[in-house]
C-alpha cells in the first residue's frame, strides 16, 4: 500500500477481533515507527508495547479508574471553542450515533471502550522524556503518523486512544515506566472486525479553504 492509500483509506478501529499479531510484524512496525525524524535527532520517545492477556489487564485496572475519577473524553480545550470547532464535532456525532445503535452500545462506549482499547490485542504505549518541554512532543506526533502509515501498510488496523493519558500514573505503574516520563498517546493495533457497525464508519474531513491559507 502506498503511503497515499493510507492516509486516504485508514480509519480508526473501535472493534478489534482476538487475533494475535505475529511478534515480527510487531517489530517491523516499530522498525518503520522509529525511522521518524525528530529534531536534532533526538528521537526523545519511548514506545512500551503491550502484547497478549496484560492488555485487558491494564483496561481493567482503567476502567475501575474511570469508574471512581470520572475523566471522560473531550477535546481539553482551555477556552470556550468557536463554533465551526463544535460543528466537526456534531459531524462526527451524526455518523457516529447511527452506527453505535447498530453495534447495540450507549455513548458511554467511547469513554469505556477507550479505556479497554477497544479488544486490541496489542497497545503502543508513547512516552516523552521528562527533561523536554511538552512542545517536543511534537517528535512523537511525527513517530506516531509513520506508525499508523506503516500499520496500514501491514494490513492492521489501529486507533489512538488519548483519554487514557488522564490515568497516566496508572499506566505507569502497570508498565514500570519511569515515572519522570509523560504518557502522550496509545494506539490500539490489531486486526479490524468488519463486521461491526462501528468500523465502517468514517469521520468527515474539513474542506481546504477552511484549513489551508495560501500567501
Amino acid at each position: 500500500m502506498q503511503p497515499s492509500q493510507a492516509m486516504e483509506t485508514r480509519s480508526s478501529c473501535r472493534v478489534f477481533t482476538d487475533q494475535p499479531i505475529p511478534q515480527e510484524t510487531l517489530e517491523r512496525l516499530m522498525s518503520l515507527t522509529c525511522r521518524a525524524p525528530s529534531a536534532i535527532n533526538l528521537q526523545p520517545w519511548q514506545f512500551t508495547v503491550v502484547r497478549g492477556e496484560e492488555v485487558p489487564r491494564l483496561g481493567k485496572k482503567l476502567t475501575r479508574a474511570y469508574a471512581e475519577r470520572g475523566i471522560s473524553c473531550g477535546p481539553d480545550n482551555t477556552k470556550p471553542l468557536p463554533e465551526i470547532y463544535l460543528e466537526r464535532q456534531k459531524e462526527l456525532n451524526r455518523v457516529m450515533g447511527p452506527a453505535m445503535e447498530q453495534a447495540g452500545v450507549d455513548r458511554n462506549f467511547i469513554n469505556t471502550g477507550s479505556l479497554s482499547f477497544y479488544g486490541a490485542p496489542a497497545v503502543v504505549v508513547a512516552t516523552l522524556d521528562g527533561a523536554f518541554p511538552p512542545e517536543r512532543a511534537l517528535d512523537l506526533g511525527f513517530a506516531l503518523g509513520w506508525l499508523l502509515l506503516a500499520a496500514a501498510e501491514l494490513s492492521l488496523a489501529t486507533c489512538p486512544v488519548g483519554l487514557v493519558c488522564s490515568y497516566q500514573d496508572i499506566i505507569k505503574d502497570f508498565l514500570n515506566i519511569n515515572p519522570s516520563r509523560r504518557v502522550v498517546l496509545t494506539v490500539a493495533v490489531g486486526y479490524a472486525d468488519d463486521g461491526s457497525p462501528l468500523n465502517r464508519v468514517r469521520s468527515p474531513r474539513a474542506p481546504l479553504d477552511q484549513v489551508v491559507r495560501w500567501y
